[in-house]
């Protein structure tokens, strides 16, 4: 009882630090200003304006629904709705945390909390407040609770009520409208029917509606005309060099791009994550914890870099993205070392999450699967504009994993650690208000 109530005292203590930015942000510039246009220029035509967007622009049915009907109401429900929207991402967090890692703690539901508090949670205002978190926040916030529901009664035997499925299977119809969600819950579907016929069990009804309706939307996402001609539009918009870029050209660009936001401005999950990845090699020889310390001591480095460039006006002060087809010796250069950086990083954080926690496999899969929307959108010639917010799936993996990996070594750490630990998080959460004001005071 008393770990229940600290779980839900940590919730409140979340949407308490998010409700006064929602009392004062507005949600009426740029896409969102589009999208409370867009069904008057088709007099309130749905059928049309769906049709049209099918056929040249975007296969996102449900979302593309919701969109011109949250932007055109009052702005208070999008805000009560989005706030519900951050709770149930805690909760599918702190599911996957006590069902997958067996981590029922005090600690990780104050840990959760807070390392939500200092997500940088102004990425989700990049092309406005309601088209972003619709797209990104509520698609996360719903694929995970279906995943959370299929995994429950599929793998750990829950019983699930008929609302419980009801709303499983509603949040796969809008959570699978989005391309990178279908194919990730398709992928947790499979893996859940394997599962099953293995152990020799029927695999549950609501994993089969779930699946059937993730079907009907992947056939739906591969057939659309628009998926097809809107990379060409955004091509002559966002980059020019698209067409030349080879296949590992692309992959460069949403790899380095991934990157480069987390360095380019500091980033406080980022940094606390490779800060844990390096105490859980506490006690172990010299030069182990010297590679250990390669994820943290880059990330100081290449952040310092940025703020050295931008304080002698080669850069500006915001997030970076590389250049396409590099022809200098220094962008080369830099592109080389930032590449092998991010090597150095994955092989530290996969091979220190797969040997040294408790759940080494599905820790590793909590990654892997994260990275799923940062690769496909790196395919894409949206990669300057759209990796930004597509990083929220490798941020909620991130405090996912230092969250576990903060309890599993807690006994190796001295006071002083611990201390740091929280600081920084206290300092995340500060940055993270700052920048959300900020973007209120200048945007909205």
């Amino acid at each position: 009882m008393k770990r229940l109530q600290i779980k839900y005292k940590a919730l409140i203590g979340l949407l308490l630090f998010y409700l006064p930015f929602h009392l004062f942000l507005s949600p009426t510039y740029w896409d969102d200003a589009s999208y409370a246009r867009i069904l008057g220029e088709y007099g309130n035509d749905l059928f049309q304006y769906t049709l049209d967007r099918y056929l040249s622009w975007s296969s996102r049915i449900t979302i593309e629904l919701a969109l011109p009907f949250l932007t055109t109401w009052p702005a208070a429900l999008w805000k009560i709705l989005n706030l519900f929207m951050i709770a149930l991402l805690y909760l599918d967090l702190v599911w996957i945390l006590e069902r997958i890692f067996d981590l029922r703690e005090k600690k990780t539901y104050l840990l959760t909390a807070v390392l939500l508090c200092a997500f940088p949670f102004s990425i989700m205002a990049q092309t406005g407040w309601i088209a972003t978190t619709t797209n990104y926040l509520w698609v996360l916030a719903l694929g995970l609770y279906a995943v959370s529901r299929m995994l429950g009664v599929g793998v750990y035997g829950e019983r699930l009520s008929k609302w419980e499925i009801f709303g499983a299977a509603l949040s796969v119809l809008y959570s699978a409208s989005f391309e990178s969600m279908a194919a990730i819950l398709f992928l947790v579907e499979i893996g859940i029917l394997v599962y099953s016929v293995k152990g020799g069990k029927k695999c549950p009804l609501v994993v089969w509606i779930c699946m059937g309706f993730t079907a009907l939307f992947l056939l739906y996402i591969l057939a659309c005309p628009g998926n097809r001609l809107r990379p060409v539009r955004d091509a002559e918009y966002w980059m020019p060099e698209y067409f030349e870029l080879t296949f590992l050209d692309k992959l460069r660009m949403g790899i380095l791009s991934s990157y480069m936001h987390f360095v380019s401005l500091p980033s406080p999950v980022f940094f606390i994550f490779n800060l844990v990845l390096f105490l859980m090699w506490r006690g172990e020889s010299v030069g182990k914890r010297l590679i250990a310390a390669l994820p943290m001591l880059t990330d100081v480095a290449w952040t310092c870099w940025f703020m050295i460039n931008y304080l002698l006006g080669w850069r500006t002060l915001t997030y970076q993205t590389p250049v396409p087809l590099p022809e200098q010796w220094a962008d080369r250069a830099e592109q080389g070392l930032l590449f092998l950086t991010v090597v150095i990083w994955f092989a530290v954080a996969l091979y220190t999450v797969f040997a040294r926690t408790r759940k080494g496999w599905a820790s590793a899969a909590v990654l892997l699967l994260a990275c799923i929307p940062e690769v496909a959108v790196g395919l894409t010639p949206t990669v300057i504009a759209s990796i930004l917010r597509t990083m929220i799936y490798l941020y909620m993996a991130l405090i996912l994993l230092a969250v576990m990996m903060m309890e599993d070594g807690e006994e190796n750490r001295s006071v002083f650690a611990r201390r740091f630990l929280w600081f920084c998080m206290g300092m995340g959460v500060v940055l993270n208000a700052c920048q959300i004001a900020r973007h209120i005071l200048i945007y909205g």
